[in-house]
């Protein structure tokens, strides 16, 4: 399909006012215009490390003037593309992860890559296509980088004037393609590269679900997937309730299965049965000891005992302020609290542990402990229940892989001068951004509940809140506390009861 191209332009009446055509032109003028306003995020974000690189620069010339001694360590030296990267987040309402690849992006189009810059000027590909051009071009040698380039950079021009907008998959062959073609060692070394990329993450959603990511290997890949459709296909043979994905999940789910201790299956799937051999092999791996009639087992709370990894759950109490104790598994993604009842009940080896947490806001915080730099095991896991995630803008590191950091530093020589060692100044920081703050130039603030001001020296302000199970089960017993406070002072009617907490339907008598 070819689509043909006409001056854009702008529609003053409101779009319902006019015909098809009209409304159509003015789509593609806003395209146009948000197409323009991509290239001018590109831009900044170039010159952002550019002025943060300058920045760095004059401040080690000052302190080679200085004499010895005056120049930073390396590893306080901030890369300016990290700190762009995270004056972006807040500025332009991005997480880190799209702010990373906003800056790469930007840096790469202005630095070496001349044809794309040219079409991104020209409005003539969309923000999110140019940086996905351009983060995949980041990876190419500078030996080939100019022909791919062009080779690419023609070839999307050409679709998204026919009206057809390539998606990330089609970027990524296509690059790989070209770079096949220009330099096939590079591809080789491209492919081994991407292989120490392989990694495997869980986050927990609602409704007692999880969700898990994987990248692997494409040959690892293709026997897990081979393994999981064996025992799809088997357990719905056997007429097995649930669709193909649900019992495909449920194949995975039973390779967490640990055969119990002693079971002489456990070293060899042939040692009772010397006919039960593997279904097939792909070098070396079976691929499953599947036959029909064969149920898919379950994984238990007793089996992940065996797997030498006990159950930790919190309780956060919450039952003194009338609502029910939140229940919180610390490691892991569980399901539900009648899961954890059914798996206690059945599994032989459960090993759990409970522990009760209060809520209340400093529980923790003892004049002892204040002066101290070294923070307990017990409150920095406070901490990271309450935080939940590292605590700037637009950062999602989970907490348990964040560092516990005072917002105002601790004075080791007099700490009496410093920032306490409690709960309202400690925070969850990555490590990233943990340095941001030590060696770069923001101030922090930080508020009784957790709350965390960064002001930037733009003089900007970004503020976040903590949004892990201790923030949550705080904000219920908040909301709670007010409800029940508005009830005592507002009637029915909407008037304001004084004193609170009179009958509001007692007829009011004028004094005599």
């Amino acid at each position: 399909m070819v689509t043909t191209t006409s001056s854009l332009f702008a529609v003053p009446e409101p779009l319902g006012m006019v015909d098809m055509e009209a409304v159509s032109e003015a789509a593609r003028a806003a395209t146009l215009a948000q197409n323009r306003a991509g290239a001018t995020r590109l831009e900044a974000a170039h010159v952002l490390v550019d002025q943060f690189a300058r920045a760095a620069q004059a401040q080690a010339e000052e302190a080679d003037e200085a004499g010895a001694g005056s120049r930073r360590p390396a590893y306080a030296r901030l890369d300016p593309e990290a700190r762009a990267r995270d004056h972006l987040v807040a500025a332009c309402q991005l997480t880190c992860w799209h702010a990373a690849r906003l800056v790469t992006a930007g840096t790469q189009i202005h630095r070496r890559l001349p044809r794309l810059r040219s079409t991104v000027d020209r409005g003539l590909l969309p923000e999110l296509l140019a940086v996905d051009i351009a983060c995949r071009l980041a990876e190419v040698s500078d030996a080939i980088v100019s022909a791919v380039e062009d080779e690419v950079v023609a070839r999307f021009t050409d679709d998204l004037d026919g009206g057809d907008r390539p998606t990330r998959n089609a970027v990524d062959s296509a690059i790989d393609d070209a770079v096949e073609r220009h330099d096939p060692a590079a591809a080789q070394d491209a492919a081994a590269a991407a292989a120490a990329t392989r990694s495997v993450r869980f986050r927990g959603d609602r409704n007692g679900m999880a969700t898990m990511w994987a990248r692997l290997t494409a040959a690892d890949a293709e026997l897990l997937r081979r393994r999981i459709e064996t025992d799809a296909s088997a357990a719905s043979a056997d007429g097995l309730d649930g669709s193909l994905d649900q019992l495909r999940a449920d194949a995975l789910a039973a390779l967490a299965v640990y055969p119990p201790a002693g079971d002489p299956s456990a070293t060899s799937p042939c040692a009772t049965d010397p006919a039960a051999a593997p279904a097939s092999e792909h070098d070396g791996i079976e691929l499953g000891d599947v036959r029909l009639g064969a149920d898919l087992p379950r994984p238990t709370l007793g089996n992940a005992a065996r797997a030498g990894q006990p159950i930790r759950i919190s309780v956060i109490a919450s039952a003194a302020r009338g609502l029910p104790n939140r229940v919180e598994f610390v490691h892991g993604t569980y399901s539900s609290v009648e899961w954890l009842c059914t798996e206690l009940l059945e599994g032989d080896d459960a090993s759990v542990r409970f522990e009760l947490i209060d809520p209340a806001p400093g529980v923790l915080d003892s004049p002892e402990h204040a002066l101290r730099y070294v923070i307990t095991p017990a409150m920095a896991e406070r901490i990271r229940m309450r935080d939940g995630t590292c605590r700037h803008p637009g950062c999602s590191v989970p907490a348990e892989a964040c560092d516990v950091d005072h917002v105002i530093a601790f004075n080791t020589k007099d700490p009496e001068l410093g920032g306490p060692t409690t709960e309202w100044n400690l925070v969850c920081l990555c490590r990233k951004h943990h340095r941001e703050k030590t060696f770069g130039t923001n101030a922090y603030r930080s508020g009784p509940l957790g709350e965390l001001v960064i002001i930037t020296d733009t003089g900007h302000e970004h503020r976040t809140r903590p949004k892990g199970p201790l923030a949550r089960a705080r904000d219920a017993i908040w909301e709670r506390e007010w409800n029940a406070y508005a009830d005592r002072i507002v009637a029915d009617d909407g008037t304001l009861i004084n004193p609170p907490g009179q009958n509001p339907r007692r007829p009011w008598r004028r004094p005599a």
